[in-house]
């Protein structure tokens, strides 16, 4: 069975990051193992104002060290949110001696949407991001965090726009990236992503837009790719998981009698997961 690191914070309340990447990875018959990069209460969205955080990285630095002695060895590494700037130095330091020989790594920078940073991130975040993206497999930010982490204006880049798109991902390749992924494409009043590789092909995949947002969706997507494509290895058909994945579980989120705007019911969608 697969097992892939995932290395992402905790936040105990709000649906998003390592709480929503473990069950979804679960759900798609690979095994998750989990490295806290922080402690929150909360996510950082504004419907919990005065969140508590307590970075770890002491704690980080000790169990990657546990676990080089222990020799273990991963199929996939997949990063998300991170909190401090420091932490990529060390993950740059030590994923490559915990990813097996033909192991893949995975860069979600989950720092930014709608032009403007989470919470506590700014223009050095984003560089220390771009440093994640040198060495990644797979990256796939939306558009706000690869202009951001690019150094291009937000505002000039139209989501509709082919040729916007593959020039942020052309510059998320001359970064390093291997294969660059760039999420919120639009078209014929469709949403999804696109992805370039280093070999130039280009890949398309689009559902129906719903105009509700939720927190956490990125995380959502990022995850079923990650869980998909590890298990299957067919990235496109990962890409089309997640793409129809997400409006699934916002639809669920909506049609629930309590819904919420701080995250998306995807557990009552997750049997679309199973063996898919």
């Amino acid at each position: 069975m697969k097992n892939v690191l995932i290395i992402q914070d905790v936040s105990g309340f709000g649906k998003c990051s390592t709480t929503v990447a473990l069950p979804i990875i679960s759900a798609s018959g690979v095994t998750g193992t989990i490295l806290p990069t922080s402690l929150l209460s909360t996510h950082t969205g504004p419907e919990f104002p005065g969140f508590t955080f307590l970075d770890l990285f002491e704690n980080m630095k000790a169990t990657l060290n546990h676990w080089v002695e222990l020799g273990l060895k991963f199929d996939a590494v997949y990063t998300g949110y991170l909190g401090m700037a420091e932490h990529v130095d060390l993950l740059r330091e030590y994923i490559p001696k915990l990813l097996r020989e033909d192991g893949q790594i995975f860069i979600d920078p989950a720092f930014a949407d709608n032009g403007q940073y989470y919470h506590g991130f700014d223009d050095e975040y984003a560089k220390a991001q771009l440093r994640l993206v040198e060495i990644a497999d797979y990256v796939f930010p939306n558009l706000s965090e690869a202009c951001l982490m690019l150094g291009v204006d937000y505002e000039t880049v139209d989501p509709g726009n082919e040729d916007h798109v593959l020039m942020v991902l052309d510059g998320l390749l001359d970064a390093g990236a291997k294969n660059a992924l760039i999420t919120g494409v639009r078209s014929n009043g469709k949403i999804g992503a696109t992805l370039k590789t280093a070999e130039g092909e280009i890949f398309t995949s689009l559902a129906t837009f719903l105009p509700q947002s939720f927190h956490g969706t990125g995380d959502v997507f990022a995850s079923v790719i990650v869980g998909s494509y590890v298990r299957t290895g067919d990235m496109h058909k990962a890409i089309d998981l997640a793409v129809n994945f997400v409006p699934e579980a916002i639809k669920a989120t909506i049609e629930d009698e309590t819904p919420i705007t701080y995250g998306v019911h995807f557990e009552k969608v997750l049997h679309l997961l199973i063996n898919a």
